[in-house]
């Protein structure tokens, strides 16, 4: 930073794409602080430097960076500035601001510019520092991809250009660039290997009424390089795109939350640039699956439902509780998915959290082997990715005696589950609408949980898929054909944690004279330990919810098990 005479530098989350997840090439931010959460922002100054990160990850974050010279900034608590504002004091009238614009997007770039108008400030943003001083930094991955091909047939790429074009005629648009990964690999129906848990591949593509152009490492669709180009698609390097969007003319389409300010600044100056539309076009494409899409995805789900009926019975079948670990937990997990046909990795790195490691919300096993105990709660969110789709489930599971309180809080939380998944409303509704109903139970006991209802998912990609959710932010019509997850939760530090998801679809219910009225369907199938349910505290609405969700149950995966598992599923779903 003197060097350059930086007054300060910003080290993001993220990749060249605005990626949840990454590939371990572009974990600097992970590798400078040592916090590994998904989502976090570190400053630096000449003085101190600073973590913010949100409530998923307070715990995990005190913890990682203990010992070190980073404070942590709690975002969207009371007292605490964002890291803009707080910028606003070390920099200087007329500084000197540093940053790989790689990593930075341009709708966060611009929010930074206008915060810190006043100071006047030169942005640096061809500066990746944390490069010069990481000298064992991974490469970029270079696995080859592969095509999308699940049992029941999606739609082609052709068929999906159709689409996308049909979209940028409606914007009078003359070109789109898409940046986000998996929007990329949804068009092309490709897969790939480059980071762990999300099947994507690094690539960008750009559309044209006429033509459609992907920027990717040749060598990782060379093996079906030729039906890419059978359906209209023009195959580019990877580090060709900068170059080639400098040359286009007209107007382009862009996601300012996908896209790299470093990639925008290099546009040619007399492109006009949209990038003011609600939600980006293949994002809502992507959202609303289609029937083939949906059948693949059930599928996927009673898999999913019997490897985790399975792994209930073998932790509740276990001698003796006390000899297994946290990590075991883990395995036996991963295990049981990998029988299942058309299992590719796991969606996530798997939380099996004994104790008080389940309050922190994302926490993972770490170093230190946690064994479990014949007592407490076990949270365990887990989920896989099948070339059929992407699943994710948290259950709570009682391991023992729980006190008075951890059974009430329990069946808040429960209650508060069910009510989602209960819920009517009519067309136009957003998730904001919603996510007080997950939380009212909670609430009437000055209790709450500091994370969004529900998120998105994709089809053999992203675990977490925008734009639609369940939270105070969600502004997104919720239409038939989207997944979401349904996940209220109750954390009390240093003891016990608790979060109860499955993930559900949104169907039309009926159509009336005031308009079409939607709901929930459960996609996952697994029992709720009822042991920990102060049934007391259930209205005559929510039981029978129980009863049919459980008879459901057994009867959807019972066929997939034997006589011993489905004996043992028939006394996990009997009804209250």
């Amino acid at each position: 930073m003197k060097e350059r005479g930086l007054d300060a530098y910003l080290i993001p989350s993220g990749d060249a794409h605005a990626s949840e997840y990454v590939a371990d090439y572009w974990n600097a931010r992970s590798w400078f602080s040592g916090f590994t959460g998904s989502s976090g922002l570190v400053v630096v100054t000449h003085t101190e430097a600073g973590l913010w990160t949100d409530g998923r990850y307070f715990i995990q974050a005190e913890n990682q960076l203990s010992g070190s010279e980073i404070k942590l900034f709690k975002m969207a608590t009371p007292g605490v500035p964002e890291y803009k504002d707080y910028l606003a004091d070390p920099l200087p009238q007329h500084g000197k601001l540093g940053f790989d614009g790689r990593v930075v997007d341009t709708q966060e770039f611009e929010e930074l510019r206008e915060a810190l108008k006043a100071k006047e400030i030169t942005y640096a943003y061809s500066e990746d520092l944390v490069g010069l001083i990481w000298e064992d930094r991974p490469a970029m991955p270079t696995a080859p991809a592969f095509e999308h091909t699940p049992r029941i047939p999606c739609a082609t790429t052709s068929e999906k250009l159709t689409a996308v074009r049909a979209e940028m005629a409606k914007h009078d648009v003359s070109a789109y660039l898409i940046s986000a990964l998996d929007d990329v690999a949804w068009l092309m129906n490709i897969r790939g290997r480059d980071m762990a848990h999300t099947p994507i591949a690094y690539a960008y593509a750009v559309i044209t009424a006429s033509e459609a152009h992907l920027f990717i490492d040749p060598g990782k669709v060379s093996v079906f390089a030729g039906k890419l180009e059978a359906q209209g698609v023009t195959l580019h390097d990877y580090d060709g795109a900068a170059g080639f969007m400098g040359k286009l003319e007209g107007k382009l389409l862009i996601n300012p939350r996908k896209t790299s300010m470093l990639l925008v600044e290099s546009l040619p100056k007399g492109l006009q640039v949209k990038k003011d539309l609600p939600e980006d076009a293949i994002q809502l494409l992507k959202a609303i699956k289609s029937t083939a899409e949906l059948e693949n995805t059930r599928n996927a789900y009673i898999k999913e439902s019997v490897a985790l009926v399975r792994f209930l019975k073998w932790l509740e079948e276990c001698p003796d509780v006390s000899a297994i670990t946290e990590e075991d937990v883990v395995r036996k997990l991963t295990s049981l998915r990998e029988l299942m046909p058309d299992f590719l990795e796991d969606s996530f790195s798997t939380i099996a959290a004994y104790g008080a490691n389940a309050a922190q919300a994302h926490y993972r096993p770490g170093t230190e082997t946690v064994y479990l105990k014949p007592e407490g709660f076990l949270l365990i969110d887990t989920g896989g990715q099948y070339m059929d789709g992407t699943t994710d489930t948290t259950r709570t599971i009682r391991l023992g005696p729980i006190t008075d309180e951890m059974k009430r809080n329990f069946t808040l939380v429960l209650k508060g589950h069910i009510a989602i998944s209960k819920v009517k409303f009519a067309e136009k509704t957003t998730g904001i609408m919603l996510d007080s109903l997950a939380r009212v139970a909670l609430w009437e006991h000055g209790l709450d949980f500091r994370h969004g209802t529900g998120h998105g998912i994709g089809f053999c990609l992203g675990v977490h898929e925008g734009p639609q959710g369940i939270s105070r932010k969600s502004t997104v019509e919720l239409v038939p054909g989207m997944l979401l997850s349904n996940e209220p939760a109750f954390y009390v530090d240093g003891e016990y944690g608790i979060r109860t998801e499955n993930i559900i679809e949104v169907v039309k219910r009926c159509e009336t004279e005031y308009g079409a009225f939607y709901g929930f369907e459960s996609l996952l199938y697994c029992p709720i330990d009822m042991s920990s349910v102060d049934v007391a505290l259930l209205d005559a609405g929510e039981i029978e919810y129980l009863n049919e969700y459980h008879k459901r149950t057994y009867d959807l995966v019972a066929p997939h098990l034997t006589a011993d598992e489905a004996a043992w599923l028939k006394k996990a779903t009997m009804s209250v």
